[in-house]
């Protein structure tokens, strides 16, 4: 793309307020209902076709169906509409797929979900919650120390697994153990819960695609990024912490000075229901991590550091089910594998008391009632073939045949077809459209002239400028350019072309202003809206199957804050930072 492509013309006016249609719709959903009678014309051709019975969707009875408008459908509608008008050909949608510019979706896409795999396959052994319980029960009777032991743990365990698997787990603990400790309503601890596991995503590069983004646009390598961005994350964790304890939740009713909720150690060691499966994917993990860490220096492509160890972890887990499955044809046991069958009060020992089999009970149904159920429905009953010479007649149609299929392989495979159903597939389709969007503002020349109107403030404002400014309009964007994934692309792109001349950039304000995005579009997460992210869409749905309601004006009034001072607290580290290591190299 030329630097001085004209903005002015309808294809260029028509992506950017595309672009922004979209990012609306991510903010936004919204839902619009197909008028009956294409409804029903659609729903007839599906019974010609045979892929639904007839039995099941009558003719004389047609539902109201609806189109829902959220972050995949309207970024796709428009990403067909601008290849459509011929805004976009087909090596703009290579680009964004692909890749160009050192930015390679679909690297990116296969190390976060080979690692997504491995986390949640951990997480289904029962470990997260095994060391929740286990973290809660050091806290004795201390209310602030308990709160303080819970930050902690997930601030380490969102830097080894990500911000994901803590909202999944943590969040359905959370809603069990505040409910059990009668601590209502759970607003300190489920707010501290969500920034914490947000920082605590900034300090690897496989804990956020963001920061796959980044380090791929600028060729950054695992152990760089980690050391750049580990002491401005260490400095707002600290500083947030008694804003969190002394300052919005310092009330007695949000953090009681005493808790007691009368953990046994027996009862703690009954959460972990999958002990091998435990060890063998915390060594994976680890191992995996640190592989990555060791082989980013020297160009290995990260999707082959990470994809074999998901298909190991995989491959156990389908051999851990074929084996519960093969007991279970000989037992009249009615869980095949404690590991998915979470509601079965048979996965807790007998010696139990009530209280911890009622704790894993929720627990585990907790944390599969937020995904769609792996245990798939099966087709209404068909009337009986003498009743009439018509369903005698009649052909067994698609969609039962799948369902019934797909219920055979769920019972066979009930760990397996759980983590699957828990991965964050969704974040496939819109990531890739979201780089396909970007690269068309590229390529129409907005890319350039947000560049020109970013580097006139880099001069103006220097170093600081730079970290301030970028932190500032990272965590903006996030609430308004489709998740902090939107913001990142777009934002890495900027800021590679400001960077294309090194001899002209101030190697300060580069490192700056980069790692100000890293730190921007993690901490963003938790600023204005729940949409800055799509972990903070996850956390207030699975908050409202447990019956917890968070307001939108109640996020930002108790997020702005603390977002506020972790970017404060943590650009001014940042800024220390590039003029001690650049005045050691000059």
């Amino acid at each position: 793309m030329s630097p001085t492509t004209s903005v002015n013309t309808w294809p260029s006016i028509l992506t950017i307020v595309l672009f922004f249609i979209s990012n609306i719709g991510v903010i936004f959903p919204q839902q619009i209902i197909i008028p009956t009678v294409f409804a029903g014309a659609i729903q007839r051709i599906l019974v010609r076709a045979r892929i639904v019975p007839e039995q099941q969707y009558p003719s004389h009875n047609i539902s109201p169906k609806r189109i829902h408008l959220n972050f995949i459908t309207v970024p796709l509608a428009s990403t067909i509409l601008l290849l459509v008008t011929g805004v976009f050909d087909g090596q703009t949608v290579r680009d964004g797929i692909v890749g160009t510019g050192g930015v390679q979706p679909l690297n990116i896409m296969a190390l976060f979900i080979s690692l997504a795999y491995i986390s949640i396959s951990l997480d289904a052994t029962g470990l997260f919650r095994f060391l929740a319980f286990w973290v809660a029960s050091r806290g004795g009777s201390s209310g602030r120390k308990l709160f303080a032991y819970l930050y902690i743990f997930f601030l380490i365990t969102g830097v080894v697994v990500g911000n994901d698997p803590v909202i999944l787990s943590g969040t359905a603990f959370l809603a069990y153990f505040t409910r059990v400790a009668g601590i209502t309503p759970p607003t300190a601890w489920i707010f501290s819960q969500f920034a914490a596991a947000n920082m605590a995503s900034a300090v690897l590069v496989s804990s956020n695609p963001t920061n796959l983004v980044l380090s791929g646009a600028f060729s950054i390598s695992f152990l760089s990024y980690a050391a750049h961005v580990i002491l401005p994350f260490l400095a707002a964790a600290i500083c947030v912490f008694p804003l969190l304890l002394l300052g919005l939740f310092r009330s007695p009713t949000l953090v009681p000075r005493r808790i007691d909720i009368g953990l046994e150690p027996v009862e703690v060691r009954a959460t972990l229901v999958d002990a091998r499966g435990a060890i063998f994917g915390s060594i994976l993990l680890v191992t995996t991590l640190g592989v990555l860490v060791g082989v980013s220096t020297i160009g290995v492509p990260v999707w082959m550091v990470t994809v074999p160890p998901a298909i190991v972890m995989f491959l156990r887990d389908v051999h851990h089910d074929w084996s519960g499955h093969r007991l279970n044809a000989h037992t009249t046991s009615p869980s095949p594998s404690p590991r998915a069958d979470a509601t079965n009060s048979d996965n807790v020992r007998p010696s139990t008391s009530p209280s911890i089999r009622l704790a894993s009970d929720l627990e585990l149904h907790e944390l599969t009632s937020r995904a769609p159920s792996t245990r798939v429905p099966s087709p209404p009953p068909l009337p009986e073939a003498t009743t009439t010479s018509k369903n005698k007649h009649t052909q067994p149609a698609l969609l039962p045949a799948l369902q019934s299929a797909l219920s055979r392989l769920s019972a066979a495979f009930p760990t397996v077809t759980h983590v699957v159903a828990r991965l964050p597939l969704a974040l496939l389709p819109f990531a890739f459209l979201m780089f396909v969007l970007v690269q068309g503002l590229a390529a129409q020349g907005w890319v350039a002239l947000f560049t020109r109107g970013w580097a006139a403030w880099a001069r103006k404002t220097g170093v600081i400028g730079a970290v301030g400014g970028m932190g500032f309009l990272s965590c903006v964007l996030c609430n308004i350019c489709g998740t902090n994934i939107g913001a990142t692309i777009l934002l890495a792109r900027v800021l590679q072309l400001w960077t294309a001349d090194p001899a002209q950039i101030d190697p300060r304000m580069r490192d700056g202003a980069i790692y100000a995005l890293a730190l921007g579009s993690n901490f963003g997460a938790f600023t204005l809206t729940f949409s800055a992210s799509l972990a903070g869409l996850l956390w207030r749905q699975i908050l409202r199957q447990k019956g917890i309601h968070v307001r939108g004006t109640q996020f930002l009034a108790l997020n702005l804050p603390l977002s506020a001072v972790a970017m404060l607290v943590s650009c001014a580290v940042l800024v220390g930072q590039v003029y001690v290591e650049r005045k050691g190299r000059d």
